[in-house]
């Protein structure tokens, strides 16, 4: 075996690996491989490979700038963790420690959280998820009493988006604004934070992880105004069926928390049919408005945990002034992507084999994703 970065050239092999898992994954979806994994060196496939060239397991890992406490913080988020052979997935995660020793596992699937509590990471609680225009999907042991239900709960609870702008106070309508912008200026970074613990990348990362221009994923973004200035900024990612609040920051958490609700109705403001909003909130200031609008939370927390090999993190346990958002590393670019969406209308619905047995996922689709 032997381990090598992925590049645009393995695709082949690549989709070969994908057949073999038998699962629908991202990783059979080129541009959006091709983009995440192999246009900048802060994120990387890294790929198990047999001595006649096949693919045995993969592994991505992006390499995320925190701070915590206002210093800096390196923190590497694992995805597509596949494989077909056991064991041969783990290593990865053993091999990339060079590149980023410190990882964070935001949800995630039964067998990523094995494997991590096996390895002593440290569990954060209050991470929680918080859906507007919650959907109601129905399943194939749902009896006829439970459809009808499901489908009275969509039609009753379930509104356009235009219709919830009456929710902001006037005052707030007045002076918290948002204008939408095509790339991400230097002056949308906050000065200065309230947060002891958030995302906080560059300019140059939030205009590749976010690009408003890519082809399988609507990234959009908004400058914050607090009167004539800049508060901080939101980004969205926009599908048919639902926005997620990908990405935002700002100098104050009410008025971060207004800028959101903001320009979620901003991408909402011509729509006729509901669409639901997914968001991840830690504050109470910033979740209490959120709740005056609509958002409900999900009946559990979504897992966060971080650590390194077989040790925890050194952040406190409260996470009550955290910023934390829905959309990093690839939470919110799983299958189908936009190109995607169009084709699957009109394709046969494809009859996928049962996957091999020590095929493990490391990051699998809550409630709030579907």
């Amino acid at each position: 075996m032997r381990i090598v970065q992925y590049t645009p050239e393995q695709f082949g092999a690549l989709g070969q690996f994908v057949d073999r898992v038998g699962l629908h994954l991202s990783l059979a979806h080129r541009p959006f491989v091709d983009y995440y994994y192999a246009k900048q060196d802060w994120c990387r496939l890294y790929l198990n490979v047999a001595a006649d060239g096949t693919i045995l397991a993969t592994y991505g890992l992006e390499a995320l700038r925190f701070e915590y406490q206002n210093c800096e913080m390196v923190i590497g988020f694992g995805s597509n963790n596949y494989t077909i052979r056991p064991g041969a997935g783990l290593f990865l995660v053993v091999y990339t420690n060079d590149f980023c020793p410190t990882r964070l596992l935001f949800g995630g699937s039964a067998d990523a959280h094995k494997i991590v509590r096996a390895l002593n990471w440290t569990y954060y609680q209050g991470v929680k998820i918080y859906v507007l225009n919650r959907t109601y999907e129905t399943y194939s042991g749902d009896g006829w009493f439970r459809v009808a239900a499901k489908s009275l709960a969509q039609s009753v609870a379930r509104s356009p988006l235009s219709r919830f702008a009456s929710r902001l106070p006037s005052h707030v309508s007045e002076q918290i604004l948002v204008r939408e912008e095509q790339i991400f200026a230097e002056d949308l970074l906050p000065v200065s934070s309230p947060f002891n613990f958030r995302f906080a990348p560059s300019p140059q990362y939030l205009n590749w992880r976010y690009n408003t221009a890519l082809s399988f994923v609507r990234y959009r973004i908004f400058r914050i105004l607090n009167g004539s200035e800049t508060a901080g900024y939101v980004i969205i990612n926009e599908m048919p069926e639902k926005l997620i609040v990908a990405q935002c920051d700002g100098t104050d958490p009410r008025t971060l928390a207004y800028g959101v609700l903001q320009s979620v109705l901003h991408v909402g403001r011509e729509d006729r049919t509901p669409r639901s909003v997914v968001l991840a909130s830690c504050h109470p200031a910033m979740q209490a408005i959120y709740r005056r609008f609509g958002f409900r939370p999900e009946p559990q927390d979504r897992p966060f945990c971080i650590g390194a090999l077989n040790k925890g993190a050194a952040l406190e346990a409260d996470t009550s002034n955290w910023l934390v958002n829905f959309d990093w590393g690839d939470n919110g670019l799983r299958p189908p992507f936009l190109e995607q969406r169009e084709a699957n209308e009109h394709a046969p619905e494809r009859d996928f084999a049962s996957p091999p047995k020590d095929a493990a996922r490391l990051a699998e689709k809550t409630p709030a994703e579907r």
